[in-house]
């Protein structure tokens, strides 16, 4: 069977990382972060280096490399607005891969503001993100989305489980 590449995108703190290392655990995909990208680029360069869409690309490429070799990939990034979707479908259309776009959702705020407040990102050095900066981001729709995932109220096990449904 080719290659899949499956696109989780989503605010910070709706669970993406969590669930995307989930899936990857249950399917043995690779996971390819992009905020360990973008963060490895600031620690390189400074705290306020602006990534820009470097961080992206360097995901791009490590998918490229992988979905060549026949590899299912897991890309988890905000991916809040059409272009960088786009990068992952010109990835998928290179290597002749299925892609899979999936959000990912917290409809609870108070939820989505704790786990902002709580989180452990296992990334050295990334820097957290306020609840009023989670607002703020523009966010696009998605107009080419297989399936959401709510994990607001939810245990982790079972949002793993429905996007595992959702990906096969």
């Amino acid at each position: 069977p080719l290659a899949r590449l499956i696109v989780l995108s989503g605010l910070p703190g709706s669970g993406k990382s969590t669930l995307a290392k989930g899936l990857s655990d249950l399917s043995g995909a690779i996971l390819l972060r992009v905020d360990v990208f973008e963060q490895d680029l600031r620690n390189v360069n400074s705290s306020d280096f602006d990534v820009g869409a470097q961080g992206y690309q360097i995901g791009y490429d490590h998918a490229r490399r992988h979905l060549l070799e026949g590899k299912d990939v897991i890309a988890d990034a905000v991916n809040a607005v059409e272009p960088a979707r786009e990068g992952w479908r010109a990835i998928a259309q290179e290597t002749g891969t299925r892609v899979i776009e999936i959000e990912i959702v917290c409809t609870n705020e108070d939820e989505a503001a704790m786990r902002l407040r709580t989180r452990e990102t296992g990334i050295d050095g990334l820097l957290p993100i306020s609840l009023q900066e989670r607002r703020e981001r523009i966010w696009e729709p998605n107009p080419q989305i297989s399936g959401t995932v709510d994990t607001a109220g939810r245990p982790i096990a079972d949002c793993v489980d429905d996007l595992f449904h959702l990906v096969k």
